[in-house]
């Protein structure tokens, strides 16, 4: 009796589901996108001539972020940073990432939450880059400025993929849980691979990493994109942290008169 074989047929809807995005109305994230781009033609304006090209650069040095800088009293720099973009390409992957992903932050999480994930995002980003600019000193390894607002956009990222871990981020075929894990895990390995970093096995493996996709690959802040993956891991942890009842609240409270001698009294 001769048995037929089967093979599992797989439907194109699963391959290409359909694609639902959160987008934005006119509100924060419209206006951050709208302040982003008009600041960029500004500066495209600006370096149109000789003179202007100067002009920019001082725009870069002085509001983009370096440890020099920071380091010299501009601390306004470790947020301002966010603010400018290298190039039309940056801009746009910037923008699309906060256009679509923030999106669907405010949807879950609200306008506030949502600000707080950005600026914090920035912030940690700037921090980790500064530091890797300190460490660049110790190697004699020339810094450089950091513009863009990739890590306010890894941090809701991560924040989104924290949230929502089971999720499918399309068109990546993995689960919301993998993918955040793979950004930072993908961002600390770049990260250590610097050349700058001095560190003897990484340092060898960036080298090859260097000679198959070029030196643009370190041209990059991937201590910003890990610091701000980070910032989005650590937000989300927190909103996902169970709130305390009020019998613990009292308990604590008791406690700590106790503590305090305030226990007996009535």
């Amino acid at each position: 009796m001769s048995q037929s074989n089967h093979r599992p047929v797989v439907s194109l809807r699963s391959l290409f589901p359909r694609v639902q995005v959160q987008l934005p109305g006119f509100n924060m994230i419209t206006g951050l996108v709208l302040v982003l781009t008009v600041i960029h033609l500004l500066m495209v304006r600006i370096q149109g001539s000789a003179e202007g090209q100067a002009e920019a650069a001082w725009y870069y040095i002085n509001f983009g972020l370096s440890w020099h800088g920071f380091s010299d009293g501009k601390i306004w720099q470790i947020v301002t940073y966010g603010l400018m973009h290298a190039n039309w390409a940056h801009l746009l992957m910037n923008l699309l990432m906060l256009w679509l992903i923030g999106g669907r932050v405010i949807h879950i999480l609200g306008h506030r939450r949502c600000f707080w994930i950005i600026v914090l995002g920035t912030v940690a980003g700037g921090l980790m880059h500064l530091l890797t600019g300190l460490l660049f000193l110790r190697t004699g390894y020339p810094e450089s400025h950091l513009v863009g607002i990739s890590g306010a956009c890894l941090a809701l990222l991560v924040t989104l993929t924290t949230l929502s871990p089971d999720s499918r981020m399309w068109p990546v075929p993995i689960s919301g849980k993998n993918l955040g894990l793979g950004f930072i895990i993908a961002s600390l390995l770049l990260w250590l691979m610097q050349p700058g970093l001095g560190l003897p096995l990484f340092s060898g493996m960036g080298e090859l990493m260097v000679n198959w996709a070029g030196p643009e690959l370190f041209q990059i802040s991937h201590g910003c994109h890990l610091g701000g993956a980070l910032a989005g891991w650590w937000l989300a942890r927190r909103l996902l942290a169970p709130t305390p009842s009020l019998e613990t609240l009292q308990k604590l409270r008791q406690k700590r008169e106790k503590k305090i001698g305030l226990g007996d009294l009535g």
